[in-house]
């Protein structure tokens, strides 16, 4: 063995999450030593990144105010929230268990690691923010200022359906996935149904603004790939807590894999791709725009139209039609 294996070994040997936090005693089926590395790998991988985006945003030139410097918070936070998950799911905590329906990996009660879902709740809002602002041009062409405050208001509003439909995805598979019965798999259609619905929302954007000329391909291609990624999602849960087809530590790696795709690397690249060709005064202009509408240029003109000054010494001329008081004394 050499030496750089046996250092590895040695790391990994070091590795005592499970037996310092040992499965209930009720747990039939659960994580193990292997599936515990497996994870404290994906939480080195989440942590590296948190780490390398705090310096990013407090050192380099994207430190500004406005739009970049808010765009920089998404994969910050994202890979520091799932830092901190799978450092409690490598550690072997936040779970529960449940009785299974099916017995193809086993018999009686399955660990389930409601943290995960937890993690989910909080991060995927921010996965499909980052798809919008990349595929939407309203973004990276604000030149225009007309109806630029209604621009905005839409984009809220598709964020928001978007952020709902996604909450009832992941819920409908954490809801599901605590039921003993048949029924859970009422709540799994459910959230497959919403999540179709929040990927055709993601694809027809991706596909509106392949025809506009300040679209980004590159971001646009990786969203359009990624959506192979996001229909796996359900067929974890249906392999793990929904049909007990694979073993915990199985399911450790294959939520890990999934996981880091779309919370770690892909809102990572597509930040930066939205660095680059967002307009940085786009919030600047809605604010603008909404003093504007509410009466800011009535008061420009006011002072503009009002009365002109005059030097010193001056002599005043009085309106057409009405008399000089100089020439009346």
């Amino acid at each position: 063995m050499s030496a750089a294996t046996e250092f590895i070994h040695n790391i990994v040997k070091r590795n005592r999450a499970v037996a310092v936090n040992p499965p209930n005693p009720e747990v039939d089926m659960h994580i193990t030593e292997h599936g515990s590395d497996w994870l404290w790998a994906a939480f080195s991988v989440f942590a590296l990144l948190a780490v390398v985006h705090v310096f990013i945003y407090a050192f380099t030139s994207v430190k500004k105010s406005g739009l970049k410097k808010s765009l920089m918070i998404i994969p910050l936070f994202l890979n520091t929230v799932f830092a901190f998950a799978y450092y409690t799911y490598a550690s072997n905590l936040g779970y529960t268990w449940i009785e299974v329906e099916f017995q193809h990996a086993g018999e009686g009660n399955r660990q389930i690691f409601y943290s995960r879902f937890v993690a989910w709740f909080l991060g995927w809002p921010l996965v499909l923010a980052i798809f919008q602002i990349i595929t939407n041009t309203t973004f990276t062409n604000a030149s225009d200022d007309t109806n630029l405050f209604k621009k905005f208001l839409t984009l809220f509003e598709d964020l928001f359906t978007r952020f709902l439909a996604i909450s009832v995805f992941v819920l409908g598979l954490l809801i599901g996935a605590l039921i003993h019965s048949t029924y859970k798999w009422g709540y799994f259609t459910f959230s497959v149904v919403f999540q179709l619905f929040a990927i055709y929302l993601v694809v027809f954007d991706v596909i509106k603004s392949f025809s506009d000329v300040t679209h980004s391909t590159i971001g646009d291609l990786i969203i359009l790939a990624y959506i192979v990624v996001w229909i796996l999602y359900p067929v974890a849960w249906g392999l793990s807590e929904g049909g007990n087809v694979i073993q915990p530590d199985s399911e450790a790696v294959f939520y890990g894999i999934l996981d880091l795709l779309t919370f770690g690397f892909i809102p990572t690249i597509l930040t930066w791709i939205a660095i680059n060709n967002v307009d940085e005064d786009f919030f600047t202009k809605v604010w603008h725009f909404h003093l504007k509408s509410e009466g800011g240029a009535a008061y420009d003109q006011e002072k503009v139209v009002g009365e002109t000054p005059r030097h010193s010494g001056d002599t005043a001329v009085a309106p057409s039609g009405v008399p000089n008081q100089e020439e009346e004394a």
